[in-house]
């Protein structure tokens, strides 16, 4: 029998980029066995968004209380009856085959499988890695693959792994880290079949607006996968999440004095003076 899908919706206070990501899933060449729309405690109505889509095509499940990304993953793939989960958030949206490709991915004998992508506000720009098989000595350097709207896994291990509800960002990261230590077969399409938007930046301007107290949990992933980083991996990661967005913080120097301390000065002057950015940076 052919693999069935499940595809999980995960939104929040946006229904209407929901409205393109519902309708390009329910526009499938292949069609998912069901679709999850999570809703993550939003303040906000969705019944006008809703309202435009056939309520038997997909399941609307409101959570009471904001929790994050993860935990809308974990309560969809709670629900999940199919061999294959698909993930979307609800600002990205994909390609009529995206299911299609996928599936096929599964057919040959993936476990689980990410993607290229396009972005949404600049079609022309396409991000492809060309690496068609993700190991642990790939994935520990990074993702630099897709977000999570571009993945989908083997139902059996999705419930395994779940997803980390602590991690308030590397989650996609850390759950491709975790696919590969179980010796899954972990595959990606060298293609780009999906868009990926990146609005209005709120994440770079949250990150440049943080009190450096903040900074901590963003360290909980590579803390979490310290041992297998390796320490020279670790401290870049660390330093690199310390000093993102560091040309719009304030007080630079304590930012950088953090860095340095968690991270080490090798890592933290390889990250300043590795991207080039140190004249850009204080120059303002």
């Amino acid at each position: 029998m052919p693999n069935t899908v499940s595809v999980i919706i995960t939104t929040h206070n946006r229904p209407d980029y929901l409205k393109e990501s519902l309708a390009a899933v329910l526009k499938q060449t292949v069609l998912p066995k069901e679709v999850f729309v999570i809703d993550d405690g939003s303040s906000v109505s969705y019944e006008e968004v809703l309202n435009l889509f056939p309520r038997e095509q997909f399941e609307y499940v409101k959570a009471p209380v904001a929790s994050g990304a993860n935990a809308a993953r974990n309560l969809g793939i709670s629900k999940s009856t199919s061999d294959i989960i698909a993930f979307l958030d609800d600002d990205d949206v994909w390609d009529e085959n995206y299911l299609e490709q996928h599936i096929k991915a599964h057919d040959d004998g993936a476990d689980a499988v990410t993607c290229g992508y396009r972005f949404l506000e600049t079609p022309e720009k396409i991000h492809i890695n060309p690496t068609q098989v993700i190991t642990t000595d790939v994935i520990k350097k990074g993702n630099k693959f897709c977000g999570m709207s571009g993945v989908t896994c083997n139902a059996t291990l999705a419930k395994k792994l779940m997803f980390d509800e602590e991690l308030k960002n590397s989650q996609d990261w850390d759950f491709f880290v975790r696919i590969t230590l179980e010796n899954a077969e972990f595959r990606n399409i060298a293609k780009d079949v999906y868009f990926y938007r990146r609005g209005h930046n709120s994440i770079s301007t949250e990150v440049a607006n943080m009190p450096l107290e903040k900074v901590f949990p963003r360290l909980k992933a590579f803390k979490k996968h310290k041992a297998l980083l390796g320490k020279e991996a670790y401290n870049d990661r660390v330093a690199n999440q310390i000093l993102s967005q560091i040309g719009k913080k304030k007080n630079k120097f304590r930012w950088i004095a953090l860095s340095v301390q968690e991270a080490g000065l090798t890592a933290t002057t390889k990250v300043i003076l590795g991207k080039d950015r140190l004249r850009k940076k204080f120059g303002k």
